[in-house]
């Protein structure tokens, strides 16, 4: 992994480019955009960013040493990227190495109160090593039994993570999502649980491209409810595709404060 390396470049059709490298600092990814965000780049930076994040790195921290900026409200690019891949993949994102000007320009747009800013990369990598965040995956076998196995691996997860008052909502979660790779996507796949701040995240991949939808079954209807729970138990849901084929689906589920875990030395 350390040793990937990718080039977004976008100097066609473009007289001011702006272009990304991207490489490995051990699993985060540090991306350092090179030339000038203007309004013509806004939508190439926030889009190359959000494809980083789709590959699911621990985090990213984005380099600014050798990027311009004209105008103060184009650094809310940060702060879209961010919101968008909070619930899923749930990717952190930083910034580090602006120059004074451009950490002036963040202050002033608010977007530093948003994504966490850094005087440099290392400084980042570091902050980014202390923060509190956990994550367990499990494959599922294509067997009814793995909604079981989804259940029991919530449990035990729950409870070691010091959040056991999650258990009850999200072993229905994982266990409906477990169902529906089973019954309708009919493929093997995993199950994966992210703990970050006050929200737990569970998520299900399969190999069916299909996305699952939403019903309200009627008195004859058959099958759909199962995501109806999903749907009322979680703060937010949703579809992801997965590469080389097939999805994820995820919800997020908000721990109140009483149940959060109890921070220890280390943790």
């Amino acid at each position: 992994m350390g040793g990937w390396e990718c080039h977004w470049d976008h100097e066609r059709e473009m007289t001011t480019p702006l272009r990304l490298d991207a490489h490995f600092r051990g699993p985060v990814l540090v991306v350092r955009p090179a030339g000038t965000l203007i309004c013509e780049t806004y939508e190439r930076l926030r889009d190359g960013l959000l494809k980083f994040a789709a590959e699911e790195p621990r985090a990213i921290v984005v380099d600014l040493a050798g990027m311009r900026v004209t105008s103060a409200s184009l650094l809310t690019v940060f702060a879209t990227v961010c919101d968008r891949i909070s619930a899923w993949p749930g990717v952190p994102i930083v910034l580090a190495a602006a120059g004074h000007s451009l950490r002036t320009l963040l202050g002033f747009s608010g977007v530093s109160r948003f994504v966490p800013t850094y005087h440099s990369v290392s400084e980042a990598l570091e902050g980014l090593e202390a923060a509190p965040r956990r994550r367990r995956q499990v494959e599922l076998p294509c067997d009814p039994a793995s909604a079981r196995l989804a259940r029991q691996v919530v449990d035990q997860t729950c409870h070691e993570w010091g959040i056991p008052g999650m258990v009850p909502d999200a072993a229905v979660v994982a266990s409906e999502l477990t169902d529906n790779m089973v019954c309708h996507a009919r493929s093997d796949g995993w199950l994966r649980l992210d703990l970050r701040s006050n929200m737990l995240t569970i998520a299900v991949a399969d190999a069916d491209s299909r996305l699952p939808q939403l019903r309200v079954p009627g008195i004859r209807g058959v099958g759909g409810r199962g995501l109806l729970l999903v749907d009322r138990l979680s703060r937010m849901w949703g579809t992801a595709s997965q590469l080389p084929v097939g999805k994820v689906v995820w919800a997020v589920l908000t721990i109140p404060a009483r149940r959060s875990a109890r921070k220890h030395p280390g943790q």
